[in-house]
């Protein structure tokens, strides 16, 4: 067996923004486990609850839509909808206005499914947020809504003139 090879000689500040980035990972993650272990009495997969429930509080009705405010791709979207129709939780439908477009419509399966997912994220919250008070729950929404108005600015000109 051969050694592994050494680490490569890259090293990372150790500043307060990458602290942040990392633990804003970790929070993410851990209410994602959380909430996927709760799913599974409803036979949902992290990746599938969201659909079912951006279709059932009718932000989305199509492949496309739904792809956006999900934020993956078209072709994701379509194979997560192909598992969500093998379970019976939702239906396709083509338009009757542009036979191009698929409408997509809850079961009533999906709906009772879907019908259970906000509470399940809201305990999941509550208990991340333990023993926050109101101001610090304020003032961590106002932080971190602050992080995504930044990402949202255009990034500054860069001078040409350095290497």
């Amino acid at each position: 067996m051969s050694a592994a090879p050494p680490p490569l000689p890259i090293s990372f500040p150790d500043t307060p923004d990458l602290q942040v980035g990392r633990l804003v990972k970790l929070v993410f993650y851990s209410l994602l486990r959380s909430v996927d272990a709760r799913m599974q009495p409803l036979e949902l997969t992290a990746l599938q609850w969201e659909p079912l429930l951006m279709l059932a509080l009718g932000r989305a009705d199509t492949v496309a839509a739904l792809a956006r405010e999900c934020n993956v791709d078209c072709g994701a979207m379509t194979r997560m909808l192909d598992r969500l129709e093998e379970k019976q939780l939702l239906q396709r439908q083509r338009s009757d206005v542009d036979r191009r477009v698929v409408k997509l419509t809850l079961s009533n399966k999906g709906r009772e499914a879907a019908s259970e997912i906000p509470q399940v994220v809201h305990e999941e919250l509550q208990r991340h947020l333990a023993a926050f008070s109101t101001t610090e729950m304020n003032t961590l929404t106002g932080l971190l809504t602050r992080m995504l108005d930044n990402a949202s600015a255009p990034l500054p000109a860069q001078d040409a003139t350095q290497p």
